[in-house]
């Protein structure tokens, strides 16, 4: 008994560690995601010094490791192949006095490639997501060098496509929904369990599940 006690408490220490959950909404910070790529990536020192102090160079390992802190992060989305800007935002602040900050980062993101789709071209088959790794790239230095800086605050995490499906199906089975009714996009907000319907996924995932904009819920009252 004493050993089972032991693993859950290890597992518990090792969830809190990972990033912090609340129902079914998990929080990171920019350095969370970051530390967690040092370990996928195998970044040690001297880089890993370099990348904790925010120095970012153009060179393909810190491409690498800025497309990998985006996966963790939730801003590049491989299911949809896009990125989320209104997520990136999210871990940079502007400087107070700064009134341009929106109007350059846009500019510069006009100047962004965006990223292949899996059909664009067969010569992307040699280097996997290498079209996204050099837009994930271009969009943070926009954020980077025009928008603000880094900020080391935990922030709220947008669900992936596939988890916001997964607690749509759960709350419609939590509010009293057949899975039927659920797709029933054009009478859904009709039915009386509409409202706890979103409540219940408010509460899951938070807000952050509508910048999605693929959600049958986006537009609920």
């Amino acid at each position: 008994m004493n050993h089972v006690v032991f693993a859950l408490c290890v597992g518990a220490v090792l969830a809190l560690q990972a990033g912090a959950f609340r129902h079914h909404i998990l929080s990171k910070s920019w350095d969370d995601a970051q530390a967690d790529c040092f370990e996928y990536l195998r970044i040690g020192k001297p880089r890993s010094e370099l990348y904790l102090a925010h120095r970012y160079e153009d060179d393909q390992p810190t491409k690498k490791l800025l497309f990998c802190i985006a996966l963790n992060l939730r801003v590049y989305d491989p299911v949809q192949n896009s990125l989320h800007l209104e997520a990136f935002r999210r871990f940079f602040k502007p400087d107070s006095d700064d009134k341009g900050y929106v109007n350059r980062t846009n500019e510069c993101l006009l100047r962004v490639s965006a990223p292949p789709t899996e059909t664009n071209s067969i010569s992307q088959c040699s280097r996997p997501y290498s079209g996204a790794l050099d837009s994930v790239y271009g969009t943070f230095r926009c954020f980077y060098h025009y928008y603000g800086n880094l900020h080391r605050n935990t922030t709220e995490l947008s669900p992936t496509v596939l988890e916001l499906d997964q607690v749509l199906q759960e709350c419609a089975l939590i509010t009293g929904l057949s899975l039927k009714e659920l797709n029933s996009v054009s009478s859904l907000k009709d039915h009386p369990s509409y409202h706890n319907l979103a409540r219940c996924v408010v509460l899951r995932c938070g807000f952050a599940a509508f910048e999605h904009g693929g959600s049958k819920l986006l537009s609920f009252d």
